[in-house]
Formats: structure tokens, sequence, C-alpha cells
């Protein structure tokens, strides 16, 4: 899959949101404009030819609570609605755009439906008497096209691999160490290895620990926020690692540990220094090189895509959140995003499932308790591996080949299930 970025548009001041600018805006601000009244429009140049689109919107939401905990936002292309979105807090969003809605039309016009647009008067002595509903800073539309060798063994949206329940030990369960060799032709600590974690909190990396995997991982220890994350692999992380930008806490207890806050895109991660081990000058120094070198090593990553990136918030995170993740990585190459979220009804513990090229959406039975992280559930992180593993394997071009091992239960008829959810 190939991801270009076609337009971003500035809601800044000084940006150039006022060519694309239809109704139901007010007067830009110094870094956003506020979307006012009931609907407001964007009208964009006809794009060139794509698979599809991706819009990204960048915003603020409105709210005042208890009255008016969030606001409705509701996205139409060319008088088509492509998606919609409830938010109470500032968020990057992504709404797929089919190529027919473009193709057939001269222009794009992107009309924002928000409901909800109230008055801040209303709740307090502030005079502003606009109908306020989002402040966006800023949009991006990527062109999603599927290149003609990787088109040939791209896997279908909707396919689904499943757990098997084949191999039932002596006590009657299935042994899950067992049953992921055999599914990946991959031993553990090799299965953990295929993947790196873009953070949220130190969950993953704990797994990887349990898998007796060590990798060297920029996030495998952080968490930051999404908005963050995305600006940091948009910049390639440019500036990370200044010592100006670092500061050691010593945090917990009874044996306190250096926590790492950096200011430049909001990490927080564990080093498992504790104190009177090493002074704060000292660590600041050793962390500076620390985060560089990671750096370097994560961008190379990015570009030689030999890695699953996975992406998980124990609060859980929409498609529309998850897109704009997704296009910020593939701006590098084709890369490989597992999105992880707790189990549903009709899709299990294990479950992996194809969204779009590149993209996989894993199903886990739980995640591990915010004050917890060592309280995992490593047979659920296994199972969701091991399967994201074959699929994204198959997504390779070494797929084409025919010979291409996938484990001794490969054929099991209730593994894969094609369709839509």
């Amino acid at each position: 899959m190939s991801v270009e970025c076609d337009l971003t548009i500035s809601f800044a001041a000084a940006g150039n949101s006022q060519t694309y600018l239809g109704g139901g805006w007010a007067r830009a601000e110094a870094d956003f404009t506020w979307a006012v009244g009931a609907e407001s429009h964007l009208i964009v140049p006809r794009l060139e030819a794509a698979d599809e689109y991706v819009l990204t919107l960048d915003v603020v939401p409105f709210v005042n609570t208890p009255e008016l905990p969030s606001q409705r936002l509701i996205v139409s292309v060319n008088d088509t609605v492509v998606g919609s979105t409830e938010l109470s807090r500032p968020t990057l969003l992504g709404y797929r755009i089919p190529a027919n809605l473009v193709s057939r039309a001269g222009r794009v016009i992107i009309t924002l439906q928000h409901p909800d647009a109230a008055r801040p008067g209303d709740f307090s002595d502030n005079a502003d008497t606009r109908y306020l509903a989002f402040a966006l800073s800023e949009a991006k539309i990527y062109r999603v096209c599927n290149l003609d060798e990787s088109s040939r063994n791209r896997l279908p949206p909707g396919l689904m691999l499943a757990g098997s329940e084949r191999g039932l030990g002596a006590r009657g369960h299935v042994d899950v160490v067992e049953w992921a060799t055999s599914r990946t032709g991959l031993t553990i600590p090799q299965i953990a290895l295929k993947f790196e974690s873009l953070g949220e909190n130190c969950e993953f990396g704990l797994f990887q620990r349990r898998c007796d995997a060590e990798p060297l991982g920029l996030l495998r220890f952080s968490s930051t926020f999404m908005r963050n994350l995305i600006r940091g692999i948009d910049t390639g992380f440019e500036g990370l690692g200044e010592i100006e930008d670092i500061d050691p806490r010593l945090e917990g207890g009874p044996r306190k540990e250096y926590m790492i806050h950096e200011k430049k895109y909001g990490l927080v991660y564990h080093t498992f220094v504790y104190e009177g081990q090493r002074s704060i000058w000292l660590m600041r120094e050793q962390e500076s090189a620390r985060l560089k070198f990671l750096r370097r090593k994560f961008m190379e990553e990015l570009e030689v895509n030999d890695k699953v990136f996975v992406y998980k918030l124990s609060a859980g995170v929409s498609e529309e959140e998850i897109l704009p993740l997704h296009m910020a990585l593939n701006r590098y190459g084709a890369a490989t995003l597992l999105w992880v979220v707790p189990a549903e009804r009709d899709r299990p513990a294990g479950t992996v499932e194809v969204v779009m090229p590149g993209l996989l959406k894993g199903y886990i039975d739980r995640f591990a308790p915010d004050h917890n992280a060592h309280d995992l559930s490593f047979e659920g992180w296994l199972r969701v591996c091991a399967n994201a593993c074959v699929l994204a394997r198959l997504q390779q071009p070494s797929a084409l080949n025919p010979t291409l091992p996938l484990g001794e239960d490969a054929d099991e008829e209730e593994a894969i299930v094609a369709g839509h959810g």
C-alpha cells in the first residue's frame, strides 16, 4: 500500500484554510478556526486518482460538563455520510472515503454536521454568543493506492483469523504455546520480536519480556497521547533526546524508581533504575543518548517495514482515531499496524481481522489493569500475536510463494473466516 498526503489545510490565522472554506466557520484565531452553527463546509478541488482516500481532522470539541459533555460530528463527502463520531476530548480523527465519491465529481464538498453546537454564554457569564462546535487546527487528505505487486496478495477486508481449539491437552484445554508455535512456525521469542509497541503503556513490552524477548524499542515502556505520537512520527521525532527536555523524577514506593518525563513529545516511561543507583544528572545524560539512539532505530524500522507495530489503549480507541496513526506510519513505507481492542460477542479473544491493507484489528480477552501492567493476559496476547504474524506474512511479497510455511495447522478450516462482521 502506498500513502501520499495530497492536501494539508491549516486552520490557523496564518494558514491556507481561506482557500477551501465554505460556510459555517468563524474568523480564524491564532492556531485554529471554530466550526459554528449546525454545519460547516470545505470545498476541495478534484483529487488525483486513488483506490481510496482518508480524511483526517485535528479537532477540539466545545464541551462544558455536566451540561454539554460531548459533541457529535457527522462527516459527509459529496452528500454521502462517511462517518460519525461523538467526542469529549481533543482528538485526531480519520474517515475513509471511497474512490467513487471523488472520481465522479469535479470537486469535493466535505460537510461537517455538528448538531450540538452551543453558545459559551449559555453556561457562564461569557459574552460570546457564537454557536461553537469544534475548533479545527488541521485537516489532511491522503491518497491510498494499492501497488500492482502488493495487490496480488492483498487480503480482503473482513477476513478473520481465529484461535484454534484443536490440540486439546490431557486436561481438556489448549496448550497455547504449542498452538502458537504450530500456527506460525516460530518460537515464542521469535513471535514476540516480530512486533514493536507504539505505547499507551508498558503492557506489551512486559508481554515481550514474558516471552523471553527484550527488543530495544523507543516506545516499548512509554506512554504518550495519540496526538503526540502521530506528531512524532510525522516529524521523525525531530529533536527528541535534548537534555533540557528530559526530566527524571523519583516516583512510586517504597522503592522509588526514576520515571522519565520527556517534554517535547510528552513521553513518560520507566527506566528500572532506582533511588540511590544514579544521580539525576547522570540519568539525564544517559537518557539523552538512549533516546537519540532509539529514535534513529525507530525511524530505520519504519523504512524497512519488517515489524508489525502494535497500538492498544485500555480505555478503547475507535477506527476514526486509529486511522491517522495508520496514515502516519504508511508515509514511510507499507507498514503493518495491529490495533488491539477488547473481545466482542462475535469477535472472540484471539481473533485478528483485516480492516484495510496494512491495518489489522486484534481482539484480546482483557487488558492489564492500569495500576498493574504486570497482570497481563499472556495467553490473550500470544493468540493475537500468532494470528497477526500469519496475516502480516500473507500480505508480504513472499506470500506469493505457495511454499511459504504457515505452521502445521494452517489448513484448519475453522481458523479463517471470510466475510464482513
